[in-house]
């Protein structure tokens, strides 16, 4: 018999259901802040056992809280393992305290802050008092929210790193528009490779911002000793493009002589700040893939147009493959599916009313990102589902963003290898022999251009396991060596 109540937390009605009556459930919902919380105490049919009373925000207060329960379960006989506590999504400065609840044994339980908000009894007003009562009512008549783990998988590690690199990408990128701002009066067109000859941001580029850059300094260089110097740089032909960057330099309007020195200094530390950011993009990233390696996240590497950037992020946001899941609900949660609203009488049809606002924005830019490189890069069938898409005038960001996530999370939650479409159906040992075989060097040159190719195709990884199933049953010689190997060896 299917419960009404689907979105019911199964922990929460566990402890109603051992507990054989609502009086021996404690509930203790708090409301988390960075220095002191605010908490109650109440049983199970919502009267308070304690009045709201204030927990600081350190091992004192844990201790603290814990004497309370202790005390209140002797009065009211209540057992340990029904007592759980539970407050509104909050960010970093009560992680540990929630942490060290959860290492005492008491169930956790997260709600999101738009719930406990709608729980109000005064939607008016909002104090601490009110905001407790929300919670203990989301907590104990609607019995939601997700349970805390004090385990931390691979996928909760990665989606730290995943945010981490967003936030460096986002500092990458206003660094760079930054330097564009200082050399658009230093030298214009600099940056621009059809007029200095040289790749925007490119280590020679980089060096010349970063020696007094103008374009009078450029035509005080001697031009022997400037095409030397980028020579170092593996440049092709230095000499033609130290003569197109002068002429770019006589070309360009100077800035006014004050504001050079000033601007020179200010392009110099913005060119230092832009170079560690690179680097450690460069460093994270490898972390980033050498984690994603010993996960079943690798496997979405095996389609192609997803490279490991967009494999991690989406595994981090999706989650260990034990956790199953629904597809239907992660659409909507990364709001990629339109709200119904159908009111009237069953005469009366359901009105689309557009896409909610409320949605979890990484994995929703995850998804559509990985749609539009299936578009550019993707298998052949997919990449013609996208035009067709495109041609009937669909968002296709977002209707194949759904087809792609039920493949993801399925290569996941099974660790199987991609497959076209035509050949998930189609047993012919043939075809999908010619298909491993042609598919595979890419799948090493990503792991390699990572760098945890080693990582990728270790003892016991996903891909390894592969790898060695498929030489087995199809007799062939898939290699876990990068396809230039021998050519770099014999170099």
């Amino acid at each position: 018999m299917n419960s009404i109540f689907q979105r019911s937390n199964p922990a929460i009605e566990k402890i109603f259901a051992d507990a054989g009556s609502p009086k021996k459930v404690m509930c203790i919902p708090i409301d988390y802040a960075k220095r002191q919380h605010t908490a109650l105490v109440c049983n199970g049919e919502g009267m308070q056992l304690r009045g709201a009373f204030n927990l600081h925000n350190t091992a004192e207060g844990v201790d603290f809280l814990e004497d309370i329960i202790q005390g209140l379960c002797r009065k009211h006989s209540i057992r340990r393992e029904h007592v759980f506590f539970g407050g509104e999504d909050c960010t970093a400065f009560c992680y540990n305290f929630i942490h060290a609840l959860l290492g005492r044994d008491y169930l956790g339980i997260g709600i999101n802050a738009c719930e406990g908000a709608e729980a109000r009894q005064n939607q008016l007003a909002s104090t601490d008092k009110l905001d407790l009562l929300g919670i203990a009512s989301v907590l104990i008549n609607k019995k939601r929210g997700r349970t805390l783990s004090r385990e931390y998988g691979q996928a909760r590690l990665m989606r730290e790193l995943t945010h981490q690199r967003d936030s460096l990408v986002r500092a990458h990128t206003a660094s760079a528009l930054r330097i564009h701002h200082w050399v658009d009066q230093l030298m214009p067109g600099f940056l621009d490779p059809k007029q200095s000859g040289l790749e925007a941001f490119s280590d020679a580029s980089l060096w010349l911002m970063g020696q007094n850059f103008s374009s009078r300094q450029l035509l005080a260089r001697k031009s022997d000793v400037l095409a030397e110097r980028l020579r170092l740089f593996m440049l092709k032909d230095p000499d033609t493009k130290v003569t197109q960057l002068k002429q770019l330099a006589r070309n360009t309007l100077p800035p006014p002589a004050g504001l050079v020195e000033t601007l020179q200094d200010n392009l110099a530390r913005e060119v230092r700040l832009f170079q560690h950011l690179r680097d450690t993009l460069h460093e994270l990233n490898q972390q980033i893939a050498r984690r994603l390696a010993a996960t079943p996240g690798a496997m979405l590497t095996t389609v192609p147009g997803i490279g490991l950037i967009l494999a991690s992020g989406l595994y981090a946001e999706i989650g260990e493959p034990a956790r199953q899941r629904n597809v239907a609900s992660m659409a909507a949660y990364a709001g990629l599916v339109s709200r119904l609203k159908q009111t009237g009488g069953p005469d009366k049809e359901a009105r689309c009313l557009g896409r909610a606002r409320r949605a979890c924005l990484p994995l929703k830019r995850r998804i559509l990102d990985i749609a539009l490189s299936i578009g550019q890069y993707g298998p052949e069938e997919l990449k013609a589902d996208y035009h067709r898409r495109e041609e009937a005038h669909q968002d296709v960001r977002f209707t194949l963003g759904r087809r792609m996530l039920r493949i993801c999370a399925h290569l996941i939650q099974q660790q199987d290898f991609f497959l076209p479409p035509s050949l998930v159906t189609n047993n012919d040992g043939e075809a999908r022999k010619a298909y491993y075989t042609k598919v595979w060097d890419p799948i090493l040159i990503k792991w390699r251009n990572a760098g945890a190719i080693q990582q990728a195709f270790a003892d016991g990884a996903p891909l390894e396991q592969w790898r060695l199933m498929l030489n087995d049953l199809y007799n062939l010689n898939l290699s876990k060596l990068s396809p230039q190997y021998e050519r770099l060896r014999d170099r």
